[in-house]
């Protein structure tokens, strides 16, 4: 009898655990904030994880721009003089020339904008000061 209440109580506890390993959720996100927090990146896991969707992720790259990787002097001028150097100058000219796309210049707005949407949601117009500006 005793013998058939362990096998009874193992069969159950591991029936237990089965399930509990199914029903367990697939990432671990205690386990990532823990790790990022403890360490500032990923664990390897997640960080596998993280390269093989960027492989199987098609995107195009960022051209980097051509930057010499000794910069003390320009850095130098810099900080001395306040503007690029001459030649600093001219190489982001060239730069700015050769590029594909242009920069459109945006309107810039006030930054608390409360009192034109409010005006604007009560009588459905523009706030009468804000129809002069573009």
């Amino acid at each position: 009898m005793k013998t058939f209440v362990r096998r009874i109580l193992c069969v159950g506890a591991l029936a237990l655990g089965a399930n509990g390993l199914f029903a367990a959720q697939v990432s671990n996100s205690w386990f990532e904030q823990w790790h990022r927090a403890k360490y500032a990146r990923s664990s390897p896991a997640e960080e596998a994880r993280q390269k093989a969707e960027n492989a199987n992720t098609a995107f195009r790259e960022e051209p980097t721009a051509a930057r010499p990787a000794n910069t003390w002097f320009e850095d130098w001028y810099k900080a001395k003089y306040g503007h690029p150097s001459p030649r600093e100058e001219a190489r982001l000219k060239a730069e700015r020339a050769s590029t594909a796309f242009r920069e459109e210049p945006t309107a810039t707005r006030p930054a608390n904008t409360w009192l034109q949407d409010w005006y604007k949601a009560k009588y459905g117009r523009p706030y009468p000061l804000e129809s002069g500006r573009k």
